[in-house]
């Protein structure tokens, strides 16, 4: 356990199994973590892709190895300037996705105090795994996010949340190699200056990790369903 509550990982397989035990788990869970190696995350569709393994075999030639993730959306990159937040809880009956994202969203701006009223959630083009849940800065993608959904027969469906945080400017690195990842792939182009990161953009070191988990911890216990 580093910083403030925050898990450190070897890689993004080792930050992957980490959210899998939250996901089958009970309870509302709330984790941190952080890949001490840079790597690429994609769908595990993309293994259908025509030159995905030379894809695959190519980016990690270039340093950023590739694994797959059992959810959808898009590549993103992984390392020691990403952070990662993740939530695992039972959804409300009535709840949608959308509502879920409302809440990540909003932990994420209240973890980050007043800075968190700059963050606007929308479609950032030219980032990497875009979607209309973003959060920007002046325009630029600073956090993506993402959820997984596991019904359950008679109960409340089980959900993890994910938020991907661009802690410092490592993001450009990370940014050239998923371009360079689609590119063999024949996928859409990503553009490093459509990205910023906490450093840039608030002048912070680090991701205000305490207060991220706190703010979690807070909306579930209100928002998870026994």
């Amino acid at each position: 356990m580093g910083q403030d509550g925050l898990t450190e990982v070897a890689d993004a397989a080792e930050g992957l199994a980490l959210e899998h035990e939250l996901f089958c788990g009970a309870g509302p869970l709330v984790a941190m973590w952080r890949a001490q190696a840079d790597g690429l995350v994609c769908p595990s569709a993309y293994d259908r892709r025509d030159g995905f393994a030379a894809g695959c075999a190519a980016s990690a030639t270039r340093g950023w190895p590739v694994v797959t993730r059992p959810t959808g959306g898009g590549t993103v990159p992984q390392g020691p300037g990403v952070v990662n937040l993740v939530m695992a809880f039972n959804a409300p009956a009535d709840a949608s996705i959308e509502d879920c994202y409302r809440m990540l969203t909003d932990v994420i701006r209240g973890g980050f105090g007043a800075h968190g009223a700059r963050m606007v959630a929308g479609d950032t083009p030219g980032s990497f795994c875009d979607g209309a849940w973003n959060l920007s800065v002046d325009g630029q993608k600073i956090v993506g996010t993402a959820q997984r959904w596991r019904p359950k027969r008679g109960a409340a469906p089980r959900v993890l949340t994910h938020a991907l945080i661009l802690v410092d400017n490592s993001f450009d690195a990370g940014a050239r190699a998923v371009d360079g990842f689609h590119g063999d792939l024949d996928l859409g182009p990503v553009v490093p200056q459509a990205h910023t990161s906490v450093r840039a953009a608030f002048g912070m070191a680090e991701a205000p990790v305490a207060a991220l988990c706190q703010q979690a911890e807070a909306a579930l216990a209100t928002f998870h369903a026994a």
